[in-house]
């Protein structure tokens, strides 16, 4: 019936696991859950392992770190059931029904997308609003807006698929660290004939990062985006849309000089205690742009 698989790195999931044990229990199916730990630091190790006694879950440590992608593709080839249900470790289930909500929808669609929320209060670490701000304000979306941008506001975090659908897509394991594995992934679903199907089953976010920590990972990302553009594999994002349509208008180049003037400024507003989204979208376009043009001068170059 159902292989829940749980990638683990750097988090305690042992809530997650008792949390989804208990509702697969009560709903009397067959179940697997695959804790696979990517080379957490040896505390996470000694709390995660506790696992190991439980019935039904496969807690497993890799003797080396796989990446995000390459221990999710290791997670399905080890499932055993029809229906893989794709969790992050640092999710919290927030619905007594989660189960029971895929099981009901299963047969649906290709892929089930549950969506992501954040907490209704802010950290209490103001290092971390940013990260917490940009999740209210960007990511936790209803069903019905998910429903009309599919592949946009797909996560990867919360999804159920069959294991069929699986046998000619893969998680891109040239992707580096964080960043667009997600929409990769979603529009790989989509060229291969497959559906996505979003429902309002969403789990908790809980891997705030440090507001520093949150711009570096979203640097990464941008990088990835341009790697995977100038690979042939170009996807389409609100970043990418803003920054054709400045340019079509004429305004990249006042944008560019406006952004840099004021780009420290911006910066130390991000990782203050009142970070704006406003700032953070700045502060990526621009990052866009300076990255794009390494490409271009790195082609030219190179004839």
């Amino acid at each position: 019936m159902l292989s829940i698989l749980v990638p683990i790195y750097n988090f305690n999931v042992v809530k997650l696991v008792q949390a989804l044990k208990k509702q697969c229990d009560k709903l009397g199916i067959d179940y697997e859950i695959l804790c696979f730990d990517d080379m957490s630091d040896q505390k996470y190790k000694d709390v995660n392992r506790v696992l190991s006694d439980y019935f039904r879950v496969n807690y497993t440590e890799l003797s080396k770190n796989l990446g995000r992608a390459k221990i999710r593709n290791w997670l399905i080839k080890s499932a055993s059931y029809k229906y893989l249900l794709f969790l992050d470790c640092d999710s919290k289930v927030v619905s007594k029904e989660f189960i029971k909500n895929y099981i009901e929808q299963k047969d649906k669609g290709d892929v089930i997308s549950g969506g992501r929320v954040y907490s209704k209060k802010p950290p209490k670490a103001f290092s971390k609003k940013l990260h917490w701000l940009y999740g209210v304000k960007k990511e936790s979306k209803d069903a019905k807006f998910r429903s009309k941008h599919s592949v946009s506001y797909f996560h990867s975090n919360n999804f159920l698929a069959k294991n069929d659908t699986f046998k000619n897509i893969k998680f891109d394991e040239k992707i580096e660290g964080y960043g667009y594995e997600d929409l990769l992934l979603a529009q790989q679903i989509i060229d291969q004939g497959f559906t996505i199907k979003h429902i309002q089953n969403p789990v908790e976010h809980l891997g705030l990062e440090k507001a520093k920590v949150f711009i570096e990972k979203s640097e990464k990302a941008i990088d990835n985006l341009l790697r995977l553009k100038y690979s042939g594999k170009q996807l389409d994002t609100n970043l990418v849309r803003l920054a054709s349509r400045l340019q079509d208008f004429g305004l990249k180049n006042d944008f560019i000089e406006y952004a840099s003037k004021r780009h420290e400024k911006i910066r130390n507003r991000l990782l203050s205690k009142t970070p704006k989204i406003r700032d953070l979208d700045i502060f990526k376009l621009l990052f866009y742009y300076k990255k794009r043009q390494e490409w271009i001068d790195g082609f030219s170059n190179s004839e």
